[in-house]
């Protein structure tokens, strides 16, 4: 069980590391070589601490308490004297990292697991550079720390069981999905699978001249990546990307040999492929609306195909992996079925860098294509029941008569796509026609995000307005029903709820909000306006004059403030949001079902109508409800001094 943590190197990755452990209740030793690299560690953890207070994620004493955990040293020996975990985070230098290991051998106790932060090197070198290979493991955590929610852990051909089994627990108490790389092959699974979606991309724009743009805008627009392949690159950096294949003896392409001899290494130094000094650079859609995108995909897929092969990791855990730790669009195997296995293969039989592995040929002659045949990396069973939501998850308590509907793309910040608008359409259908169902609640997954608005990526074609025309209105339709849904329904607002996801927040009739949420209909800030039905809820909830003020200045809200404008009913702490969100929902369940769905529908038209017509409206109400069993165990309880149990009879 781990106890004291010891993070070694207090650059970029290892404060981060620090940070999250010590916020996680760990105590934590930060060590480096220099007391100014230790101070600027300590600095930085400083700073993201303040930064999450002021974002209200957490409190200002839990800050300090975390800050207290961590002692900062340049004392090797006494960082790791105590330590249960040791992980290194240092250079990605092979030799350096050995020379590492075999120091934190001589001196950490010798029952204390020994880790490295590296994205791709050998763990099985590191764990023979020690006395105790079955401790050594590979923890690959991605950047920034605190915030991205994957840890790959990676099997050295020493490392243990109990080893791999005391990270998990590790990871799973940092609050992040583990993923076990089961073999410790070169770069692991998103290093090695993400490389190809930049080098290929590069080489075609060698070979053939094809503008960065154009591919960039094919590869965000047609396949709903967040960045294309050149703005990665200069994400990643160009100096890395140059370096890499360089110790490998590999060939590097000549656009980023080019940017690398002259020092632009993408954002960190203001340019690369594109010129930061402004701002991010501008993609639109229709550039790469006729490119091939398989040209990029299917190198990239061929990869993530021979970690299958190699059984390093089954395609759940590489899709997952390829999702949550580099925002690849539903994964690259998912997306391999859903475009067809043998038009993948044709695509690498057409190409001179690439040799298709030998699962794909498989696949292609057995017939397992994807989803137009059934099968293929996975399995599509076609009948209704069967059908599984992949965006969306559904869960149901009996016991409280509630059901939740969870928009379930943390690695998109839940984001609002066409898929999901026709899951949730489905979703409230089943949930309308279960009379187990009392109440509905709709939130996000992950802690960061209820939803973060539409994801623009799935827009297409952006020039064609009939077609954003019509998901405008199909989503109308799908949050008009969840407004119309003849039980209560409650928004458990856990984080962003911004443009489309806090249009879909106000079609619920209550909203609760944790702490650390931020609400606001900021389309305009984009040059877009609402289109889900946010602006007329908005006026309905708040009347025109605050109205305005939420969509023309496309403000972003704290919870308190959104509850101080009426946007949010109830405002939790962080920490106690998951139970208060249940308790106010199991609260609104036992309403009277009839009662309430009359009550519901006469409001909701009560804007519409008449006085007179919504008068008469509220007396046929009325007197529908006092026909009912309802009503009578109702006054019974009363007279009786219990609570109700309502039966919608």
């Amino acid at each position: 069980m781990v106890s004291n943590v010891a993070v070694i190197g207090a650059g970029e990755m290892g404060h981060g590391i620090a940070e999250l452990a010590a916020l996680r209740g760990f105590k934590v030793a930060l060590r480096d070589i220099k007391q100014e690299y230790v101070d600027r560690g300590m600095e930085r953890i400083r700073w993201s601490l303040g930064k999450l207070v002021e974002k209200k994620e957490i409190t200002q004493a839990k800050a300090d308490e975390a800050l207290a955990r961590i002692a900062p040293t340049v004392d090797l020996g006494k960082a790791v004297r105590d330590a249960d975990l040791v992980i290194e985070a240092v250079f990605e230098d092979l030799d350096l990292k050995k020379k590492v290991f075999a120091e934190l051998d001589a001196d950490a106790p010798s029952d204390a697991i020994l880790a490295s932060n590296t994205s791709g090197l050998s763990i099985t070198a590191m764990g023979r550079a020690t006395k105790r290979p079955h401790k050594v493991v590979g923890m690959h955590f991605f950047n920034p720390v605190v915030m991205m929610s994957l840890i790959e852990i990676v099997r050295g051909e020493d490392t243990g069981d109990d080893t791999v089994r005391a990270m998990e627990e590790f990871s799973r108490q940092l609050g992040k999905t583990a993923i076990v790389c089961r073999k410790d092959v070169p770069g692991f699974i998103t290093t090695r699978t993400i490389a190809n979606y930049m080098y290929e991309a590069a080489w075609i724009h060698d070979e053939e001249g094809v503008p960065t743009e154009v591919l960039d805008s094919a590869m965000k627009f047609q396949v709903g990546f967040p960045m294309g392949p050149f703005e990665l690159a200069d994400r990643v950096g160009i100096d890395l990307l140059y370096n890499a294949p360089k110790k490998q003896g590999l060939p590097v392409p000549a656009c980023i040999e080019a940017l690398a001899t002259v020092g632009k290494h993408g954002q960190k130094t203001g340019e690369g492929f594109y010129d930061y000094r402004g701002g991010r650079p501008t993609i639109a859609p229709e550039p790469g609306k006729d490119f091939d995108v398989l040209r990029i995909l299917a190198p990239v897929i061929n990869e993530a195909a021979r970690l299958v092969e190699w059984g390093v990791a089954s395609p759940e855990e590489i899709d997952l992996a390829m999702r949550l730790g580099t925002a690849f669009p539903k994964g690259p195997l998912r997306l391999a079925d859903e475009y067809g296995v043998d038009r993948v293969l044709a695509a690498l039989e057409g190409s001179k860098r690439h040799k298709p592995v030998e699962l794909l040929r498989t696949k292609v002659a057995s017939g397992e294509l994807g989803v137009a045949s059934g099968q293929g990396f996975y399995s599509y069973v076609k009948e209704a029941e069967a059908m599984a939501y992949e965006t969306i998850a559904v869960a149901k308590d009996p016991e409280a008569m509630v059901a939740t509907l969870t928009l379930n793309r943390p690695d998109r910040l839940n984001t609002i796509n066409p898929e999901m608008v026709e899951e949730i359409d489905r979703a409230l259908a089943e949930f309308e026609a279960d009379e187990t169902v009392r109440c509905l609640v709709v939130t996000g997954a992950g802690e960061k995000s209820f939803s973060a608005g539409a994801d623009v990526t799935s827009f297409g074609d952006v020039s064609k307005s009939y077609k954003v025309w019509s998901y405008s209105r199909r989503t109308q339709q799908t949050f008009r029903r969840l407004a119309d849904f003849p039980r209560p329904t409650l928004a458990a607002i856990n984080g962003y709820a911004f443009g489309g996801g806090c249009e879909l927040a106000l079609a619920c009739d209550f909203r609760v909000a944790a702490k650390r949420a931020k609400i606001g209909l900021t389309e305009l800030s984009l040059g877009l306006v609402p289109g889900a039905g946010g602006m007329v809820r908005a006026v309905k909830l708040l009347g025109l004059a605050r109205a305005k003020q939420i969509v023309l200045l496309a403000s972003r809200f704290s919870a308190d403030e959104a509850r101080a404008i009426g946007l949010v009913n109830e405002v939790y702490e962080n920490e106690e949001f998951p139970q208060r969100a249940k308790e106010y929902a199991a609260k609104l369940a036992k309403s009277a079902p009839i009662a309430y769905r009359l009550a519901k529908t006469v409001l909701n038209r009560a804007a519409d109508a008449s006085t007179d017509a919504g008068l008469e409206a509220e007396s046929l109400a009325f007197g529908h409800t006092t026909s009912t069993e309802d009503v009578f165990e109702g006054i019974q309880a009363l007279m009786e001094k219990r609570e109700p149990k309502f039966k919608g009879q």
